[in-house]
């Protein structure tokens, strides 16, 4: 769990996908594709810790009414297309991230009106993105820098969502599973809508994991 209090300036809130499907992108601002040096300087600049271990099939339906409601608001978000490493025939392949910048309520700069006008959509946008799927979280707390130079007492919270499962086909009907017993046996007469094991909910000013009960 993560204690929300006003040494967390920033929240980002960053999605993965190898398909770019995944993403409504008609509602964000598209960044310029990585280049491979601006990946290394990036990864170069990852000195936060692990607050929250890597878990799977998580839902974060409710996580962004959680935060506006404890005073972070959205002040920024676009997608971006990266660059993975090269197959063994040397092609080149990305992956996709969208990501939601919160900001503490003291800390919100004046936005621009392009923005201030598309908010309400690419807040839908990313209620999309939670209704749509769960995901592996993990998140970290990192050094929050302003002009380059670090901020002592200010930090910034990473929530990184990768490993997308999505609850639904391309034709609109659910993803079922089979429910199956610890000798991994098939339970019940077929298969049920597929849902998550746990969600990452806002509480008491708190990030947690909350585990689904069945």
């Amino acid at each position: 769990m993560v204690r929300l209090d006003s040494s967390v300036r920033l929240i980002v809130v960053q999605f993965s996908c190898s398909n770019s499907d995944a993403i409504p992108r008609g509602v964000m601002r598209r960044a310029e594709r990585e280049t491979p040096k601006e990946g290394r300087e990036r990864r170069k600049r990852s000195s936060g810790y692990l607050v929250i271990e890597p878990t799977e099939n998580c839902s974060l339906i409710e996580f962004r009414r959680g935060l506006e409601a404890v005073d972070y608001r959205l002040v920024d978000a676009f997608y971006q297309e990266r660059p993975k490493p090269k197959d063994s025939r040397g092609k080149e392949m990305y992956y996709y991230i969208a990501r939601f910048l919160f900001a503490r309520n003291e800390f919100v700069a004046d936005l621009s009106d392009e923005f201030t006008g598309a908010c309400d959509k690419i807040r839908a946008a990313l209620s999309w993105m939670y209704l749509r799927a769960m995901w592996r979280v993990r998140v970290f707390s990192n050094p929050f820098y302003e002009q380059g130079k670090e901020i002592p007492g200010q930090r910034v919270l990473s929530i990184n969502l990768e490993a997308r499962k999505p609850f639904f086909r391309p034709d609109g009907n659910p993803v079922t599973v089979w429910q199956k017993d610890e000798s991994d046996k098939r339970l019940d007469d077929a298969p049920l809508p597929l849902k998550a094991e746990h969600r990452l909910l806002v509480m008491d000013n708190v990030i947690k994991l909350v585990k689904v009960k069945v």
